[in-house]
Order: C-alpha cells, then sequence, then structure tokens
C-alpha cells in the first residue's frame, strides 16, 4: 500500500513539472517575441555637450570690402592709398558740426547723445577734407616742419581717413587748448571718448604704441567709424588697429614716394 502511495504521488508531480515548464517556456516565447517585435530605441550616451555645439558664428571679415573707399571698412594708410586717389563720397551729410559719410550719422549722433547725458559734449573740430583740402594741409606742413616730420602726423592727398568721411577729430570745449595735442587724452572730453566710442562703432585709430604699425604718432582726438559690429570684435579680441585684424600691410614709409 505504501508502494502505492509513492508511485502516485509521483505520477502527480510529473505532469506539475511539465506543466510549470510549459509555462515557463511559453512565457520565455512572448517575452522575446516582444523583443523582437518592438522598436529599437538608441540610447543617448549621457556625455557633455559638445564644445562644438556652443561656438559662435566666425567674424566674416569680408562682409564689407577693405579696398572700395565708399566701404566702412576701408583702409588707408601709407602702404595703401585710396582708389582712385581723388576719390570723393557721394553720401557726405553735416550734422552737429561735422561733415561725414551718411554711414556713420546715426551713430554719430546717439554717440553725441550719450555723452550729453553724461553731462558732456563732445566737439567735431574736423572731419571730412577732400584732396585738395589734404593737399594744401600736407603741403603747408612740409613748408613749416619739412617733409619727414610732416610725415610723422599728416597723410599726403589719397592716403588720409578724412578723405572718405569716416574720420572725425575731436576737441574740448572744457580745455581747447588741449586740442590737436597729446593732452587731449586727459580732458574730460577725450576720457569720456575712450571709454565709450567703441560702443558706437568708433576706433582710436592713432596710438603711440602702433605707430610703427599706422604710420603716424598718437592722436588721441582722431577717431575713424568702422561700425559697431567690427569695434566690438576688436574689443574682444583685444587688437587695436585695423592693419593687425585684417592682417594688412602698414608701416612708416609711402608705397609711393
Amino acid at each position: 500500500m505504501k508502494q502505492f502511495k509513492k508511485s502516485t504521488k509521483i505520477l502527480w508531480i510529473i505532469p506539475t513539472i511539465l506543466l510549470a515548464f510549459g509555462v515557463s517556456l511559453g512565457a520565455l516565447t512572448w517575452f522575446n517575441f516582444e523583443i523582437a517585435s518592438s522598436p529599437i530605441i538608441p540610447v543617448k550616451p549621457n556625455t557633455p555637450k559638445s564644445i562644438a555645439d556652443n561656438t559662435e558664428p566666425l567674424f566674416d571679415k569680408l562682409e564689407f570690402s577693405t579696398t572700395d573707399p565708399s566701404s566702412i571698412w576701408v583702409i588707408t594708410n601709407k602702404q595703401h592709398p585710396l582708389t582712385p586717389i581723388e576719390y570723393t563720397p557721394t553720401d557726405l551729410v553735416n550734422t552737429n558740426g561735422a561733415t561725414i559719410s551718411n554711414k556713420a550719422v546715426a551713430d554719430f549722433e546717439a554717440m553725441l547723445a550719450a555723452a550729453e547725458a553724461e553731462s558732456v559734449t563732445l566737439t567735431a573740430m574736423s572731419s571730412y577734407r577732400s584732396y585738395s583740402h589734404q593737399n594744401s594741409l600736407y603741403n603747408n606742413y612740409i613748408t613749416q616742419y619739412g617733409q619727414i616730420i610732416a610725415d610723422t602726423f599728416s597723410a599726403k592727398p589719397g592716403y588720409s581717413e578724412h578723405q572718405v568721411g569716416l574720420a572725425i577729430d575731436f576737441g574740448s570745449i572744457y580745455e581747447p587748448g588741449c586740442n590737436f595735442d597729446t593732452c587731449f587724452n586727459n580732458t574730460i572730453d577725450g576720457a569720456w571718448l575712450a571709454a565709450n566710442a567703441s560702443k558706437y562703432g568708433f576706433l582710436l585709430r592713432y596710438t603711440a604704441e602702433k605707430q610703427s604699425i599706422t604710420g603716424y604718432k598718437a592722436e588721441s582726438w582722431h577717431y575713424r567709424y568702422i561700425g559697431r559690429k567690427l569695434a566690438a570684435e576688436m574689443k574682444k579680441q583685444s587688437i587695436v588697429t585695423l592693419e593687425e585684424f585684417f592682417k594688412i600691410s602698414g608701416g612708416e614709409i609711402y608705397l609711393q614716394q
């Protein structure tokens, strides 16, 4: 009897095991089918954002010409005369005591207003000069000082930034004795311009430390309009001359004597 009960128990266990095995096999088959039929979703690695994704667009140095005299980026120095040599702007405007290219008017007026808001009155002493006017000035300086000295601070006609209507020589109504003198840098006007002119697209063109590049002695009163975008980029890169920024030759010797 005990042997019979034992056999019966074994016979009961076997189907149970087979049933469990079948259920497990069915579940495994269903699981594999679900995985196979599910769309594959790639897993993005948990990595920091690429440095390249944060890179700002490169400054476009070709946006404006550096040789066209009607361009706000034109570069004229002792190695690069204007072409044509007797170029005359066609968009000159008289505003606030200055005669300048219409391209510079809006920023010039905005700069004057900003200075006035801080109780500083900026005064334009000299702006556009024609080829003939520059020729007269240059020859007068040669008569007074000789050509070698004259060439250190005065441009030949056809080589002057004033001729393109983008340069302004500022003076001081507070300390007029410093007009066209090195002490202009220490006047209220000079200090304000040095700190703020670039915000309005104006560049202090001639500095003492860059004379060998620009070709002229320091002129703390001479500002050249280049536009806000270029002025901001040059400040960002700590570059103070157009020659260095655009990698254009300069120097103290005239290309054409």
